[in-house]
C-alpha cells in the first residue's frame, strides 16, 4: 500500500502491507513523517500512532477509534466517542493545521510541535500570543474543541 502526499500524490511511504492501517503502523514505526499524508476515509481503528507525526494530514473520514496515543509520560491513551478527531486550520500563527483529539484522558491538541492537553494548550497560546489577532483565534478554537468534546461526552 502507499501513503500519499495530500497535495502532490507524492508516494511518502509504501510497503506490501495488506491494508493501509498496517502501512501507517508500519511507517510510525520506521519514523517516517507523515506529515500531509492523505488518510481521508482511512481505516485507522485501533492503528498504533504513538509518536506518529500528522500535522497537515488529510485525516477527513478517517476511522481513528481506538487508535493508540501517548499522553503525559508517555501514558497509553485511546480515542473515544464517534468523532474523536477535530482538525481546524490553517489558523494561528504559523496558519498551520491544528488537531485536537478526543480521549479517555480528556482533551489533547497537536499545533505545530506543541502536544499536550487543551488546558496546557491554552495556557501556551496565552503565554505565546497575549491578547493579540492569533491568541484571538486561537481562542474561538478551543471554544469550539470544548464544544466538539462535550457533544462527544468528554469534558
Amino acid at each position: 500500500m502507499k501513503i500519499l502526499n495530500k497535495f502532490s500524490d507524492a508516494v511518502i511511504f509504501e510497503d506490501d502491507a495488506p491494508s493501509i492501517k498496517l502501512t501507517v503502523e508500519t511507517a510510525v514505526k520506521a519514523r517516517a513523517n507523515l506529515c500531509r499524508a492523505n488518510l481521508g476515509g482511512a481505516d485507522l481503528r485501533g492503528a498504533n500512532l504513538c509518536r506518529a507525526n500528522l500535522r497537515g494530514a488529510n485525516l477527513r473520514g478517517a476511522n481513528l477509534r481506538g487508535a493508540d496515543l501517548r499522553g503525559a509520560n508517555g501514558k497509553t491513551i485511546k480515542l473515544v466517542g464517534k468523532r474523536p478527531v477535530l482538525q481546524i486550520g490553517p489558523l494561528g500563527s504559523r496558519a498551520d493545521t491544528l488537531l485536537a483529539f478526543v480521549t479517555d484522558d480528556g482533551v489533547w491538541v497537536r499545533a505545530g510541535c506543541f502536544w499536550g492537553s487543551l488546558l496546557d494548550f491554552a495556557a501556551a497560546v496565552d503565554r505565546t500570543h497575549g491578547t493579540n489577532e492569533h491568541a484571538q483565534e486561537y481562542g474561538l478554537a478551543i471554544q469550539m474543541i470544548k464544544l466538539h468534546a462535550s457533544l462527544s461526552g468528554v469534558e
